[in-house]
């Protein structure tokens, strides 16, 4: 039987950085986060949007598509929260991580990432390097990693780090600048206008 994969959209939180929601930003007319829904949908069964409380009405429902908070018992813990929340929405066989202020990532980013999958015998996650900085939110995750975060969150342990050291991970690594572009962060107005540069 084909395995399930969900999508898991992190929309942020309250964008201090930025001064404005960064998932309602926009290229183009797209916001950030439904730039992170088109790469995603033909790629999974559901995608959960995890969503800071004043965005939720921002982001419009539709079929295949959950938009939801944190955990009430995890609220505004960062995106170890946002992962967790996400699984707890949706139950899948593994999960397709994106942080929606990545704008300029790439679907074969993603489509290499359950390819490589494939190859391994165990459930490891998947997680890119860009010259030698992991890219935990843009990842595939297991579900066998959910107790792990739950773990972490209740120890407060929120590191990204914190969850790589504890599963086990492949890494695939993308060195060229045409691919380590897809995953520049945009958290300032500066970001924003250097992307277009």
């Amino acid at each position: 039987m084909k395995p399930s994969y969900a999508g898991i959209v992190l929309a942020g939180g309250e964008s201090r950085r930025y001064g404005t929601p960064k998932a309602l930003e926009e290229i183009e007319g797209r916001p950030f986060y439904k730039i992170a829904l088109d790469l995603l949908q033909p790629l999974v069964d559901h995608i959960v949007v995890v969503a800071h409380p004043s965005l939720r009405s921002s982001i419009d429902e539709q079929e295949g598509l959950t938009v939801i908070t944190d955990d009430p018992e995890f609220r505004g813990e960062g995106p170890l929260a946002g992962i967790y929340s996400g699984m707890n929405a949706y139950e899948a066989a593994y999960y397709l991580v994106l942080a929606c202020d990545m704008p300029l990532m790439k679907q074969q980013v993603f489509r290499q990432l359950i390819s490589i999958h494939f190859l391994f015998k165990t459930d490891c996650s998947i997680v890119p390097d860009t010259r030698n900085r992991v890219q935990p939110l843009t990842a595939l995750y297991p579900a066998a990693v959910k107790p792990v975060l739950f773990n972490l969150l209740k120890n407060e342990r929120r590191r990204l780090t914190d969850l790589l050291n504890r599963v086990e991970c492949a890494y695939i690594s993308y060195n060229s600048d045409e691919m380590a572009r897809c995953f520049r962060n945009i958290n300032t107005p500066a970001d924003y206008k250097e992307m277009f540069d």
